[in-house]
């Protein structure tokens, strides 16, 4: 099988990166034996973009990283470090992203990575400088410092900008009921990982996982099938129990409750896009 010679240079930066974290994993007790040999028989990058495939099923291995609540040293992971990025497509990018944050991966912490000595490509937007948590020192001998992380109206902005141009170059996307895990990210760091029902039977209760993540889920206030849209005015962060009154109560219950969490919804999403 052919390898990873057409990604040049940074295909073998990227397998590097990748092989360098496997005995850490070793030493915590998991030898991706399968993982590696994929690896070895068509380099790193293919590798990547053969688990980023399947749009529902995440691997063996990220399961197992995720019970050892080491998803920093996935796959999905090494593909959404910016000086990566280039390597995949925006399909591929958002699997990635998506997984992680289906598996409540902070991915602020992508921006901790201290980027490698020969990625010194500059970065001109202030979205990207923020996304890479990377500055250059103003006076010789200063250590770098990280980027202020872009607000939360910067990054809808974002987003919906990224939106229409992926909208623009694919028209099949302009007919399909997308789900954005930019915004279902933001959504969840808009709730504080609680429940924003406010008639939840345990409020103030905060469940904990096993992977030390919350237990709650994202839900579109009027859902996709329904016409309802991708977007943080839309969405709301319920625990399980909330949720499944929300979907399979008493339909007068339903819509009572549909009309509470929609004002709830936009409530959160203006005030913390600053709208007055």
């Amino acid at each position: 099988m052919v390898r990873d010679e057409q990604y040049g240079e940074l295909g073998k930066r990227f397998e590097e990166h990748l092989l360098a974290g496997i005995p850490a994993l070793q030493r915590a007790g998991y030898n991706p034996t399968d993982f590696l040999r994929m690896i070895k028989t068509q380099g790193a990058v293919r590798t990547a973009k053969t688990l980023l495939a399947s749009a529902r099923h995440t691997s063996y291995g990220f399961a197992t990283l995720w019970e050892k609540n080491r998803l920093d040293a996935s796959v999905e992971f090494a593909v959404c470090l910016p000086w990566f990025r280039e390597l995949f497509t925006g399909e591929e990018l958002d699997r990635a992203e998506f997984r992680l944050t289906e598996h409540h991966f902070d991915l602020k912490r992508i921006s901790t990575v201290a980027a490698p000595d020969w990625y010194a490509a500059p970065v001109p937007e202030q979205w990207d400088r923020a996304r890479t948590g990377a500055r250059t020192a103003e006076h010789p001998g200063e250590q770098p410092q990280p980027a202020p992380g872009p607000t939360y109206r910067q990054r809808v902005e974002a987003e919906e900008a990224a939106q229409r141009h992926r909208a623009a170059t694919n028209p099949a996307l302009r007919t399909e009921a997308a789900r954005s895990n930019v915004f279902r990210a933001l959504v969840l760091e808009r709730a504080g990982g609680r429940c924003e029902n406010p008639r939840c039977g345990h409020p103030g209760f905060h469940a904990i996982g096993r992977n030390e993540r919350p237990i709650v889920e994202v839900d579109h206030v009027h859902g996709l099938k329904d016409g309802g849209p991708d977007h943080p005015v839309n969405m709301v962060v319920l625990c399980p129990n909330c949720h499944a009154v929300k979907t399979r109560g008493r339909d007068s219950e339903v819509a009572d409750l549909r009309l509470l969490l929609a004002g709830i919804a936009r409530g959160k999403h203006e005030a913390a896009m600053g709208v007055a």
